[in-house]
């Protein structure tokens, strides 16, 4: 059995795409070249290279394989980039699921993301908790699995949707600034820190792709996917500083300037097409709640997170040091 992986080399994709190797799995990757190129998860003839936009490359890609994992997305801004943003998620995955069709593909395995739920209310939020998206990035991620599921009810294309929490492990540079600025003693709190935060360890994450594949019982079905600890932001914070061995950070600013200033950015660099250095997407990491259950996954595939959040940070520090990031 052969599956492409697109996005495979990004944070997930790797880590992803290592753990299919491992599995014994024939793997196949899809990635842009602004990904990194230094990567060398498979020999080169087992990469194809292009844009996600394009329909006769990503037909080129899926031609051949048995199934597809697609994790393609565009990078998250602040809203400078709303074509791009639409064209990528939503008529990207269109092109995938067009091809996937074309080419009797026995699984697809989308990846969406915990963000369709937005600033969830219901603690913890689940698959069937309202969408709620509050962005951009989280807006067409919705209109794709939408069109996705869609797409499933027209042709009966066997689709499985996973929907990751938010990603930490070694490798990942998201979270690398979190890390340093508590190491130097910049960090401050917008707000009071009450928002929960829910980190998912890569490696578990990965699991739960793989429970999904050749798995009859994931065919029609959205599954949460991550650790099972959430916890405010305040006490992140405090986790990080014990683990780094440095002072937990006091300092506190109100969050609406803060907000206040995101917004006038936005409503001067966006229009001409700039990123704004400081947009409402950045301050929504001190202003909303992700916490979430994982009881289906486990309930339906066994998945079962293996990985502590407190070990989680520290096999993560362990690797930002190892790479001199810290």
């Amino acid at each position: 059995m052969k599956i492409l992986v697109t996005g495979g080399k990004g944070f997930l994709g790797s880590h992803l795409v290592a753990g299919l190797v491992k599995d014994g799995e024939e793997v196949r990757i899809f990635a842009h070249k602004h990904q990194d190129t230094s990567k060398k998860e498979l020999a080169e003839e087992n990469v194809v290279w292009g844009d996600i936009r394009d329909q006769t490359v990503v037909e080129k890609a899926i031609n051949g394989v048995d199934k597809v994992i697609h994790l393609v997305s565009n990078f998250r801004k602040g809203g400078s980039d709303k074509k791009e943003a639409y064209s990528i998620n939503v008529e990207g995955t269109n092109n995938v699921l067009n091809a996937a069709l074309k080419h009797k593909i026995k699984q697809l395995i989308h990846c969406s993301t915990i963000g369709v739920h937005g600033n969830v209310r219901s603690i913890p939020a689940d698959e069937e908790t309202d969408f709620n998206p509050c962005d951009l990035y989280q807006e067409t991620k919705l209109i794709a699995e939408k069109r996705v599921w869609e797409f499933y009810k027209e042709t009966g294309l066997p689709t499985t949707v996973i929907r990751p929490i938010s990603l930490f492990g070694p490798g990942d540079l998201r979270m690398l600034k979190l890390f340093q600025m508590i190491k130097k003693g910049r960090f401050f709190m917008v707000g009071k820190g009450n928002a929960l935060f829910q980190p998912a360890y890569i490696d578990d994450v990965v699991r739960g792709f793989l429970l999904c594949l050749n798995n009859e019982k994931a065919i029609g079905e959205a599954f949460i996917i991550g650790g099972d600890e959430y916890l405010p932001l305040k006490a992140l914070v405090r986790l990080i500083a014990s683990e780094l061995k440095v002072p937990s950070p006091k300092l506190k600013v109100p969050l609406a300037p803060v907000l206040w200033l995101a917004t006038l950015c936005e409503h001067f660099c966006v229009p001409f097409g700039f990123e704004p250095p400081l947009h409402r997407r950045r301050v929504s990491f001190f202003q909303n709640n992700r916490a979430f259950s994982v009881e289906k996954a486990k309930r339906i595939l066994g998945y079962e997170p293996h990985v502590s959040l407190r070990e989680g940070i520290q096999r993560t520090i362990q690797w930002y040091e190892d790479h001199g990031w810290l």
